[in-house]
């Protein structure tokens, strides 16, 4: 096999997205450009998104945002895999405990995100905990089935090689079920991650807490059109952040466990 032929085959098996990819958006982007007049009130070219950015960043209010959101991002996202990691290993491999709770979990993973804001408001109150909170509750589902389903096709000649060599629990789980679930967490990290950040935003946004979507509340009030546009493509370009390293994260995890 040639050496371009080998790249393109690694491409193909790495799980991270070409960045020609974002042509067609690049050409769009161009095309708004030199077709909508500077002045469009609805649609303003990008030109001016990217002046109410830097004026926004001028303010001292854009990379505050940016950070605060991120960091609430971050630490959902931790904790959403944690805990939803933790509770499909514990209901995977324990079927008494799948039936009992496996109703309840259907209940709440089926309430929006939306609806449990005034909840967690009340409890709470209007702070990062809260945002993190309504982010856990609602995104860490991806992880919680998908390694629940793994932990119950877990093979059961590897659990009964590690009695045999007479491992502990800990080094059971550190050496035979943790490898043997890793695919699985981090299938559902990927679809939980973009996931996270959408469900942040989103409650910025309903409760004006700091971060990226108060910031966007505040100007479609003030009908800045040109500010709304400018911070939806920062959380876009987030988000394209965010899948490249799952995917990245993703491809390490095959050839760890592979």
């Amino acid at each position: 096999m040639s050496g371009a032929a080998q790249a393109r085959q690694r491409r193909r098996t790495s799980g991270i997205p070409p960045l020609r990819g974002l042509l067609p958006l690049v050409v769009l982007l161009v095309l708004w450009q030199l077709l909508v007049s500077p002045d469009d009130p609805y649609f303003p070219p990008p030109s001016r998104w990217f002046a109410a950015l830097g004026d926004l960043g001028t303010a001292g209010a854009l990379w505050p945002s940016i950070f605060t959101t991120l960091l609430s991002f971050v630490l959902a996202l931790l904790i959403s895999v944690v805990v939803g990691a933790a509770l499909g290993v514990a209901v995977g491999r324990a079927p008494v405990a799948d039936r009992v709770l496996g109703p309840t979990f259907e209940f709440i993973r089926t309430i929006p995100a939306g609806a449990m804001v005034p909840v967690a408001v009340l409890v709470i109150g209007y702070t990062r905990s809260m945002t993190v909170a309504v982010v856990v509750v609602t995104s860490l589902w991806p992880v919680l089935l998908a390694t629940r389903a793994a932990a119950r096709e877990l093979d059961g000649a590897r659990l009964e090689a590690a009695r045999v060599m007479h491992l502990g629990r800990f080094e059971t789980f550190r050496k035979i079920v943790l490898p043997s679930l890793s695919s699985s967490i981090v299938l559902g990290l990927q679809i939980t991650a973009p996931l996270a950040l959408i469900i942040t935003i989103v409650v910025e946004l309903i409760t004006q807490v700091d971060g990226i979507g108060k910031q966007i509340s505040l100007a479609q009030s003030q009908f800045q059109s040109e500010t709304v546009y400018g911070l939806v493509a920062v959380t876009c370009l987030i988000g394209l952040a965010v899948n490249l390293v799952a995917a990245v994260v993703a491809r390490a995890t095959r050839r760890y466990v592979a």
